[in-house]
């Protein structure tokens, strides 16, 4: 049996998240900002047990909300080209430091992990 070829590629997980935060709410946006705030900030004034692993998801919620907000107010036509330009930082700092704690997120859960098999 021969498939049939498509010229579409497969979505990539930067295209998907996009996706999903464009069409998410402000309110939800808002939320996971100020939520990833909040438990980061909280993780790491009270360092509970696995307190990297939680840090590290809250700074992943807090890059998604932050770039989804920049990345709506970009949208709109009334920006500036300062504004645009300051946004357009913004939404790449966001961008840098969702995909450098999702990587922390799996090397501290993997630590955890592992940390008690290896003595």
């Amino acid at each position: 049996m021969r498939e049939s070829g498509t010229n579409e590629q497969a979505p990539t997980l930067p295209a998907l998240l996009a996706h999903r935060a464009r069409r998410a709410s402000d309110g939800r946006l808002v939320l996971d900002a100020a939520g990833g705030l909040i438990v980061g900030a909280l993780a790491l004034a009270t360092r509970p047990p696995g307190w990297p692993i939680l840090t590290s998801a809250a700074a992943s919620f807090l890059a998604y909300g932050v770039w989804g907000i920049s990345d709506r107010i970009l949208d709109d036509a009334g920006v500036g080209a300062y504004a645009a330009r300051a946004l357009r930082a913004l939404r790449g700092a966001a961008a840098a430091l969702g995909a450098a704690s999702a990587l922390a997120l799996v090397l501290t859960a993997m630590a955890f992990m592992l940390g008690t098999w290896i003595s």
